[in-house]
């Protein structure tokens, strides 16, 4: 039978409790969603209902702009007409010019003028006004009148450019049909009357109020007046909603970009005497409408996002009271289970605080350091050693440190490996030390043995190979002999005796230089360790490279990082550095190319890296080269590489082997400082 713990109780509350938030979540949200959708459509169709009402206040007002334009010229019609009646009530033959002039300064007028039938002038002069003689068009009128009086006046305008005077000529024809009396009288009284009722006037008029964007009329020929500039526009046969608008028997709208904005346009069919059939347009802006729109958005959302907090805050304030229990109880069991293995642990764990006074401390650190209670004591007090003073801790600017010591305690030569880690407060303040002691004393001491196992297995490895390179060797020096003693004669034959004394002085020499090595490698000589300057070491062995390099024209670049110091035996470190100038060397093949020596500091650790531009070692082999009598060229001994892992090894160092960014090989040695 299973049952669920309390962090099963735990992970199943936390899952419920994300749901509720997220189905929370999508019902606010999708809420505010059709709220601001709503909102748009119905701010947008209010906005249709008063651009409706703007355009139909527009139409009526084109309608009664042409019918007071209509009923002004009969006013002016009117008042010219009274005049002449006024003139034809007595004999018309009779008047003079004086009694004319008299007439038209009487009633404000340029001049006032009787013609004949003939075209020609009967009786009138000028009294005012910028002519000076009446114009041939004007004659031109009189003789059409008189030939076709069917309409028995004409009014005519001569305007020029404004503010230019403007002239009225109204030409009326007698009863008899043999006179006609002409008028002529300023008209820019009346040009500016009937600018204002003119339609054009009353959309820019209109186009000025806030939100238009313009107001047009356009007709199947074309834009016949606009409230402004209105670029290249489509005719109404090419743009679909404008044809079906001129058939529709209401206003119609759209969404429409004028000038690179989006505008609502409304049209509606228009008609009038004066204007070919066409259609109003009316363009309204859309900015306020969707600054608006854009703030009940934010609003709705503030809103939204504050009763979701709101809910949430609820939410997880209800369920915070439920985990509470829930959670005092799970730490008063995770807290005895801790203890237990914090206790039972083999690594000692200690907490220091930034005063130096032992705050925690299990049962393993007070057996390490052989101390029966330390938890509130000075930890220089309790732990009297100098390598691990709490200052020296203290003091370190690293983060995390580990180091491992070698200390006598209560008579016992222990190895441990100490790891340091800052403590930080709330504000990220030093607050103190974690120390975490490992006992490796047996560790080392099993490293140790393993590693003279290994040596000795080597040994016999390599003493196989020794005896295999002596035979050839002497089986050489035995035949040589041999043949002196028994087919050559001191004084005959002096060349070829030459070639075989000295083959047996190359072989000796080769045997004693194996044998050399052989003992390099398996004695355990005594070192003597000084204090090296690694820079001046390096320094001199690659002066002692550099004849052999320039012979072979080799590159050879080093770099050594100031004030690098160790402790080792000088001869046994310049070998090493020798047997790999000699490994590059012998990988370049004599035709050139680049040996790079960069010597760093790393932490507590010296880094040696030499590189080489040569052929490189396969990975597979990379494991084996430090193996004694392993060799990949073919007048190799095996010995080299080996002598300089022991050497390396005996300091307490490692090398491995990297591809090299020169294009051959990279070794790099590590070495304790």
């Amino acid at each position: 039978m299973q049952r669920l713990t309390g962090s099963s109780w735990v992970r199943l509350d936390q899952r419920f409790t994300a749901a509720i938030v997220i189905v929370l979540a999508l019902a606010v949200f999708s809420l505010t969603w059709v709220g601001i959708r709503q909102s748009r459509s119905d701010s947008f169709k209010l906005l249709v209902l008063q651009g409706r009402a703007f355009t139909e206040a527009l139409a009526q007002a084109a309608e009664n702009a042409i019918v007071s334009e209509t009923f002004y010229d009969y006013l002016v019609h009117q008042r010219y007409a009274e005049i002449v009646v006024g003139l034809t009530e007595p004999d018309l033959q009779s008047l003079t010019d004086q009694q004319l002039a008299q007439i038209a300064q009487a009633h404000d007028l340029y001049g006032v003028f009787v013609v004949s039938a003939d075209s020609s002038l009967v009786a009138g002069s000028i009294v005012g006004g910028p002519k000076v003689a009446l114009p041939d068009f004007v004659y031109e009128e009189v003789r059409q009148l008189i030939a076709d009086p069917e309409e028995n006046y004409i009014l005519l305008l001569e305007e020029g450019d404004r503010p230019g005077p403007a002239i009225h000529y109204y030409l009326e024809i007698t009863n008899r049909l043999d006179r006609v009396v002409l008028i002529m009288t300023d008209a820019l009284y009346y040009l500016d009357a009937l600018e204002q009722t003119q339609i054009g006037y009353l959309a820019q008029k209109m186009a000025r109020e806030q939100g238009v964007v313009y107001i047009m009329y356009q007709s199947t020929e074309g834009i016949v007046f606009s409230s402004r500039t209105t670029g290249r526009l489509l005719a109404i046969e090419s743009d679909p909603f404008l044809t079906e608008a001129l058939e529709a028997d209401s206003i119609m709208h759209r969404l429409y970009e004028f000038q690179d904005k989006n505008v609502l346009e409304l049209v509606r069919p228009f008609a009038t005497t004066k204007y070919p059939f066409g259609l109003l347009r009316v363009g309204l802006s859309l900015e306020g409408f969707y600054s608006v729109s854009k703030g009940f958005d934010r609003q709705m959302m503030a809103i939204a996002g504050a009763l979701f907090v709101l809910a949430v805050v609820a939410l997880l304030y209800l369920n915070s009271r439920q985990k509470r229990k829930e959670i005092a109880r799970q730490y008063t069991r995770i807290k005895s289970v801790t203890d237990k293995i914090f206790d039972e642990m083999r690594t000692g764990v200690a907490a220091v605080d930034s005063a130096g006074t032992i705050t925690l401390a299990n049962d393993a650190f007070t057996r390490i350091f052989g101390v029966e209670s330390c938890v509130g004591r000075r930890w220089d007090e309790a732990i009297a050693t100098a390598d691990l003073a709490f200052q020296q801790m203290a003091a370190t600017k690293e983060a995390s440190t580990e180091t491992e010591l070698t200390l006598d305690i209560r008579g016992a030569t222990k190895t441990l490996l100490v790891a340091t880690s800052r403590l930080h407060d709330e504000a990220d303040k030093a607050g103190g030390i974690i120390v975490v002691v490992y006992d490796i004393t047996r560790l080392k001491e099993f490293e140790r043995k393993s590693a003279r196992r290994e040596r000795l297995s080597e040994m016999g490895n390599l003493a196989a190979g020794v005896a295999h390179e002596i035979r050839n060797p002497l089986n050489t020096i035995s035949i040589a002999a041999q043949r002196l003693s028994s087919e050559f004669v001191t004084g005959r034959d002096s060349e070829e005796y030459l070639s075989i004394t000295n083959q047996i002085k190359s072989e000796t020499k080769r045997l004693n230089e194996i044998i050399s090595k052989f003992l390099t490698l398996a004695r355990e000589e005594k070192k003597r360790f000084t204090t090296i300057d690694l820079a001046d070491l390096m320094t001199k062995t690659v002066e002692f490279f550099k004849p052999e390099s320039e012979k072979l024209k080799l590159h050879l670049s080093m770099e050594v990082q100031p004030g690098l110091v160790l402790e080792a035996d000088p001869a046994s470190l310049k070998q090493v550095f020798i047997n790999l100038f000699n490994n590059a060397k012998e990988a370049l093949g004599g035709q050139g190319g680049e040996i790079s020596i960069v010597a760093q500091a790393h932490g507590d650790t010296i880094e040696i890296a030499f590189s080489d531009s040569g052929h490189g070692v396969k990975k597979e082999l990379r494991e084996k080269i430090f193996t004694p009598y392993f060799t990949t060229k073919e007048a190799g001994t095996g010995l080299g590489l080996a002598t300089v892992h022991k050497i390396i090894s005996d300091l307490g160092g490692d090398i491995r082997v990297e591809d090299s960014d020169l294009g051959g090989v990279r070794f790099v040695i590590t070495i304790p400082r």
